[in-house]
């Protein structure tokens, strides 16, 4: 049965003034400035006498633990405010009104308690053989003094939980998610070397400040990773191709209504280069990479392949020159790597003939894939929507058939604020519905374009319904706000 390690922290102030390394206010407080607090505490005053001991080693074991996930109060921003404080060149300027620089103070004020709980999972194997270095750190979470200013002052404790006592702590919870970039979501977290970087960073603090002048060295071994709550819209890892010409000097060109013959040549060549590696992937590859399932689902962990149609610029045709491979929601990017690793300047290859239509070129991010990135409130369907079943005609059905292929990718109904169908396309280079190929097994459901705004911004890439992982019921972004 897995543990749990954990490490609460109640400040004594609602008020937290940490801030990101942008100046931006920071929360939840990242586990690098939690290390950080513990390393301070570990060695202020007397404490530091017998340094380095087991604590050194505890901290060490520490650092190369997965991130871990955070538990924190609701917060909101307060109304900013300056303080105006000494700026240290009193050898410059003896008056001390002419000395004094501004300072902009943003910060988060707790609402609903005042702790914030960091939990490391441990199994039951992994908490026997390291107790030692878990018990240490009970000792050493004590002995924190502040956790962000100096302002911030707190106190600590730290204990080992099961997984219902870890449940039952109250607050948001936060997880991590590597793999992900998302802009103001990113959290410092240590990494092996974090402790003896701290180290080097103190001492040469030290002696900066000495007869002659030594610049600073700030800390450079930590790791950032997105934390996000079940609030947020997680994006999708993804690989993106270029379809090239064989010699490589042109793009080539797919029709946006064979979309899903384009997606089973990607796939195609991806079960091939699976069959032939090692790497392991979530169910085995011929779920996770062939999108087979056992028991004739499709709601489990599987690549989508995603042909992207030109769209988003007066002259755009909607023709199919890029392709995205993405990992389900949530997914760390692992696999979406391996994509690119394996199937970079590989050739499609056309079924029945053994052509070589196009190469695929592993590319940068460009205007035409931030359509279909997003991030927007505001998104409509470039390829049509197959819906899990018949409407028999009427729009009512259609749309209650529509929230259940939104359920069915895992994003919550409450999040829509409005959306419509129609079966007019919106975008040039976009077909009637039933103008595009489709496999036999999609043949007999309802296909609309749609139109979604959502209250809250949504990373993509996005495609809904049946067809999803072939290339039908993608969406772009657009800005309408």
């Amino acid at each position: 049965m897995a543990k749990y390690f954990c490490i609460s922290v109640t400040f004594l102030n609602d008020l937290f003034h940490g801030k990101l390394s942008d100046e931006e206010p920071e929360w939840p407080p990242s586990p690098w400035r939690l290390f950080q607090a513990l390393v301070a505490g570990t060695l202020t005053g007397c404490r530091k006498n017998g340094w380095p001991d087991k604590r050194a080693d505890a901290l060490r074991w520490l650092e190369r633990k997965q991130p871990p996930q955070i538990i924190a109060p609701e917060v909101i921003k307060s109304t900013p405010y300056a303080l105006f404080v000494p700026n240290n060149d009193s050898d410059k300027e003896f008056e001390r009104e002419k000395r004094l620089t501004s300072k902009l103070v943003r910060p988060h004020r707790m609402v609903k308690g005042q702790t914030v709980h960091y939990i490391w999972e441990l199994s039951g194997e992994e908490l026997a053989s390291n107790r030692e270095y878990v018990d240490v750190l009970i000792q050493v979470a004590r002995h924190i003094i502040a956790l962000g200013w100096g302002i911030d002052q707190v106190a600590c404790s730290g204990c080992v939980l099961d997984e219902e006592n870890a449940i039952l702590k109250e607050g948001i919870l936060w997880t991590p998610h590597t793999g992900i970039q998302i802009s103001q979501k990113m959290r410092r977290v240590p990494i092996e070397g974090s402790l003896d970087d701290l180290l080097d960073c103190y001492g040469k603090f030290c002696q900066s400040v000495r007869k002659f002048y030594l610049s600073r060295k700030e800390p450079t071994a930590f790791q950032e990773v997105a934390y996000l709550t079940i609030r947020d819209n997680l994006p999708r890892a993804y690989v993106y191709f270029e379809l090239r010409s064989n010699d490589g000097s042109r793009f080539t060109v797919f029709r946006q209504v064979d979309t899903v013959k384009v997606a089973a040549m990607v796939r195609h060549l991806a079960c091939e280069e699976a069959k032939r590696d090692s790497h392991q992937f979530p169910g085995g590859a011929d779920r996770y990479v062939a999108g087979h399932a056992n028991n004739g689902g499709d709601n489990f962990p599987r690549f989508s392949y995603l042909p992207l149609p030109t769209v988003g610029h007066p002259n755009a045709d909607g023709m199919i020159r890029r392709v995205v491979i993405a990992e389900p929601i949530g997914g760390n990017g692992g696999h979406a790597q391996w994509a690119k690793r394996r199937l970079h300047a590989r050739s499609l290859v056309e079924k029945g003939t053994n052509k070589k239509l196009a190469i695929l070129y592993s590319a940068e991010n460009n205007r035409v894939l931030q359509q279909y990135l997003g991030p927007s409130r505001h998104w409509s369907s470039v390829t049509p929507v197959i819906l899990p079943g018949f409407d028999d005609g009427k729009y009512g059905k259609a749309e209650r058939l529509l929230l259940k292929a939104i359920k069915q990718v895992g994003l919550h109904l409450e999040k829509i604020e409005d959306f419509f169908l129609r079966k007019a396309p919106f975008w040039p280079g976009s077909q009637h519905p039933c103008q595009y190929y489709r496999p036999d097994y999609l043949c007999n459901y309802s296909a609309w374009h749609v139109y979604l705004r959502f209250k809250d911004e949504l990373h993509g890439p996005l495609a809904l319904g049946p067809g999803r992982h072939c290339g039908l019921g993608l969406f772009t972004s657009e800005n309408l706000d």
